[in-house]
């Protein structure tokens, strides 16, 4: 098990640093299910429930997070802002009843397996490039908390989580009565794809995102580059392709465990972009699930 996650680390997330090597092995996707695509529909304006979501912003530079220690438990509006020179992510992982702090973190000097063993992934904002703001709604069940950047850096591989980029905080009861934003649209993550319409609207969109597994899976979103597809994109993850790499990541869902559920709040532009999941699949030896179909072009217009 600490084999495959560690594997997931190193080629699921290294996705997001932009800066993949050809060191990994070429690796031919399997065919992803065709999911009826739903009627693409027009985004709503935020409720007044939405309205009153409690919010916090966490600045992610290279290598730290500035972000409160103390958020009320609920429903929160997570925004993510990058001033680094390297693409970041936040992952909120809530610890297991009795796991302390300093276990987490002695158990992640052994690895990231160890460690993710003492949580439960309860999703965060997918990666964003340098400059870039992205923001999503979690729903954090009181009790202690770390997040994290798991993606390493290209100069040495190293995870920007052992650079210190990591940091607890406690989520406590109070006044929260904030309800579930309205969302625009359902997107379902399953063993292995998107049930996403081919076509999605420019501008402000809300997106539910629901994991209904059976395994953990995350909705990271890549902005195409110019004439560049998603082959190009698979390419670029096993080696086939030098250069820079075909994409810009622009936020979405981090990883949830299974039966979970958050709010992806994206500002689209026009183009092409691919949803795509980086966490390794035990059925597939390891895997990350976008090898093993779950990787899904579409259209912003």
């Amino acid at each position: 098990m600490k084999k495959k996650v560690k594997l997931y680390l190193v080629i699921g997330l290294m996705l997001l640093t932009m800066v993949l090597g050809a060191c990994a092995p070429a690796v031919t996707p399997t065919a992803a299910p065709t999911a009826k695509p739903k009627p693409t529909e027009v985004p709503v304006q935020p409720t007044a429930e939405a309205a009153t979501l409690p919010e916090i912003t966490i600045d992610a530079a290279d290598y730290s997070y500035t972000t409160p220690e103390t958020i009320v438990a609920g429903w929160v509006r997570v925004i993510l802002t990058n001033s680094g020179q390297e693409p970041h992510h936040v992952q909120f992982l809530r610890l297991n009843d009795g796991v302390t702090v300093e276990q987490f973190e002695d158990a992640l000097k052994q690895g990231e397996g160890p460690a993710l063993a003492m949580t439960k992934q309860v999703g965060g904002v997918g990666a964003v490039h340098p400059g870039g703001t992205a923001q999503a709604v979690l729903n954090l069940p009181t009790g202690e908390y770390v997040i994290l950047c798991f993606i390493p850096s290209p100069a040495d591989k190293v995870a920007h989580h052992a650079k210190g980029m990591i940091k607890s905080l406690t989520a406590s009861d109070g006044d929260n009565q904030a309800a579930e934003p309205t969302a625009s649209l359902t997107v379902q993550l399953k063993d292995f794809m998107f049930d996403l319409p081919d076509s999605l609207p420019a501008g402000n969109t809300v997106i539910k995102v629901i994991n209904e597994g059976p395994e953990p899976h995350e909705f990271n979103i890549l902005r195409l580059e110019e004439g560049k597809t998603v082959e190009d994109v698979v390419k670029f993850l096993n080696g086939e392709a030098g250069g820079p790499p075909p994409f810009a990541p622009v936020g979405g869902m981090n990883g949830l465990d299974v039966g979970l559920s958050g709010y992806a709040e994206l500002d689209l532009a026009p183009g092409n972009y691919v949803a795509i999941c980086n966490i390794p699949s035990p059925k597939g030896n390891g895997a990350p699930h976008f090898m093993l179909g779950m990787v899904k072009e579409f259209t912003v217009k």
